[in-house]
């Protein structure tokens, strides 16, 4: 049964004890209004008998791999319950397929204490939360064919895959497959940053 002294549970999930406990203080300190629930795997939280208002899953694992493996058993559980990842790993590649297999958050342990607050927060109001530098790209990204400069150029123009792909006699899933190699050679996580991060490289109709 819920505890009537808190709003809500976060379920905390983390294979290392000390980590876990000092994840647990952050949090216990930063939300005194939600009860920390402390689980050593997914499944251990999974298969307990869960409170209806867990609000937040915040999954912790020494390595990406993982991380996404857990991430993986803990949505096959309760797959309406929001994710945030703690991960060593802080390359946009891992991030974006994090995102895609449903995390609502990503939080390197490159990022200070302050961002996982944040982090908390955002994924509790229904947003999500990514590491700046992800969004926008701060690193060198490799040329971009002919072709992606194409779809770059759609994507600017705030078109659709399938319109995209039908200006070029493409598929529309061979503008998702240029889309996803964009996004990783870019090092950003989504349409709206590709478009930022070109517009010093493509000029469109309105520029």
């Amino acid at each position: 049964m819920d505890d009537p002294r808190y709003v809500g549970n976060i379920a905390l999930i983390s294979g290392n004890v000390l980590i876990r406990d000092c994840l647990n203080s952050i949090l216990s300190l930063n939300f005194p209004d939600y009860r920390i629930q402390l689980f050593s795997a997914a499944d251990e939280w999974g298969l307990s008998s869960q409170p209806v208002r867990v609000r937040l899953v915040i999954l912790h694992d020494r390595g990406y791999i993982d991380a996404t493996k857990t991430l993986a058993t803990a949505r096959a559980h309760k797959p309406r319950v929001p994710v945030l990842i703690l991960a060593n790993a802080s390359d946009a590649a891992s991030i974006v397929q994090a995102i895609d297999l449903g995390a609502r958050g990503y939080v390197p342990s490159t990022l200070p204490v302050g961002d996982l607050i944040l982090a908390v927060h955002r994924v509790m109001a229904g947003g999500t939360f990514v590491p700046p530098e992800t969004v926008f790209g701060t690193q060198a990204w490799k040329p971009l064919t002919q072709r992606q400069l194409s779809v770059v150029t759609g994507i600017r123009q705030g078109k659709t895959n399938a319109q995209i792909g039908k200006e070029l006699g493409i598929s529309e899933s061979t503008v998702k497959v240029h889309v996803r190699r964009i996004m990783k050679q870019m090092q950003v996580i989504n349409r709206t940053a590709i478009a930022h991060r070109s517009k010093d490289i493509l000029s469109t109709d309105e520029d």
